[in-house]
């Protein structure tokens, strides 16, 4: 593996902390969430298109669609720029949606479906299983029955990506979110985000709609996972770089006895290790990134930095808050937004246990992964 970067990813690095910069501050937060509020918007269409314009949203999609084919390390890059300001706009889940339609799609679905998100007139989610997500979703009489639950951003999507599995096989699907008999039941996550709960009552279904072949979804599903994980696991990365360097330079203003808090042990020594963390988190997502940019299988990798985000995400927040003290408490400082991110992205997809317990299985089915002793 090589940790250098190259000079794409220098490049679209400066471009997104640029744009998302310049797009999003704290009075931005403010004014987004009375605008939430009133108008029950999902996300800043505006900042959406500000992406598209700059490139940012097809970044891993292929010339032949409007995008700029490159790799996974160049999307990681991306969303950290994201989670620093907390934009919300649904980027990871539409980045790996948009990957798995390129890699596994027809000619026909691609071209239906990419150029206009790559233009920033679409988005997509994902409807991913795990322990904390129940999908009960079956096909009856050639239509969709059943519900899927905790699927974000799901409302206007251009497609929502959900599966079935029955009689020992597994389908992944393209639906639109105003498919005729799809409902969907508006609910917020902690940090403000709009999740939804989609009840299918005999969605028509149509070859067009499956992604893949028919029964050979649990592959895709898997494709589909480690790229989640490791998106979500860089959104956390630029949530907590952030928090760490807002708390760094709080500790280092902030006075007691005529002298810097950050000079105090107790303060310092849990700065060190929410910074050593961090790092930690860096590593793994890079691991992960490299291994899906370079074509390999990144079982193991993935879920190690989701893991890894889980841990250091629990850990660096509360940090964080704590560190700030009295004012850390205040639900209107933008600490606290901080907070709430983390929070929320350490259980998206699964907490830490849940991913340990997959990577345990995983490790017990597949003798090469993990290390040799």
């Amino acid at each position: 593996m090589n940790f250098e970067k190259s000079e794409s990813h220098i490049a679209i690095e400066n471009l997104s902390r640029q744009i998302f910069r310049g797009q999003v501050d704290d009075d931005y937060q403010k004014q987004w969430d009375l605008k939430r509020a009133d108008s029950a918007s999902d996300y800043d269409r505006a900042l959406w298109s500000v992406l598209a314009e700059a490139g940012l949203l097809g970044v891993s999609v292929g010339e032949a669609w409007g995008g700029s084919a490159m790799g996974f390390v160049e999307m990681t890059a991306v969303l950290e720029a994201q989670g620093a300001v907390l934009a919300p706009v649904p980027l990871w889940s539409s980045l790996v949606a948009a990957a798995a339609i390129e890699t596994f799609g027809s000619s026909q679905q691609c071209d239906q479906l990419l150029p206009a998100y790559v233009q920033g007139q679409s988005h997509f989610a994902l409807a991913l299983a795990n322990t904390r997500q129940v999908s009960t979703i079956s096909v009856v009489q050639g239509g969709l029955q059943g519900q899927c639950y905790d699927v974000p951003w799901a409302a206007d999507a251009s497609v929502v990506l959900p599966f079935n599995e029955a009689d020992g096989t597994c389908s992944l699907y393209l639906l639109s979110a105003d498919s005729k008999n799809l409902k969907l039941d508006r609910q917020m996550a902690s940090n403000g985000e709009a999740h939804y709960r989609m009840i299918l009552e005999g969605v028509p279904l149509g070859e067009a709609n499956i992604l893949g072949q028919r029964g050979q979804g649990e592959g895709i599903i898997e494709w589909i996972n480690q790229r989640a994980y490791t998106a979500l696991a860089a959104l956390q990365l630029g949530v907590l770089e952030e928090a760490l360097s807002r708390t760094a330079e709080y500790t280092g203003e902030r006075k007691q006895f005529k002298k810097p808090i950050a000079a105090f042990q107790a303060v310092s020594h849990r700065a060190a290790n929410a910074y050593i963390d961090r790092e930690a988190l860096r590593t793994c997502i890079w691991q992960a990134a490299w291994n899906l940019s370079d074509g390999q299988d990144a079982t193991a990798e993935a879920r190690t930095a989701k893991w890894w985000a889980c841990e250091a995400g629990h850990r660096i927040a509360h940090t964080a808050q704590h560190l700030h003290g009295g004012i850390g408490a205040d639900l209107e400082y933008p600490i606290h937004r901080y907070f709430l991110w983390a929070k929320q992205l350490e259980f998206t997809l699964g907490g830490a246990q849940e991913q340990l317990a997959s990577l345990g299985s995983q490790l017990a089915q597949q003798n090469h992964l993990g290390a040799k002793i």
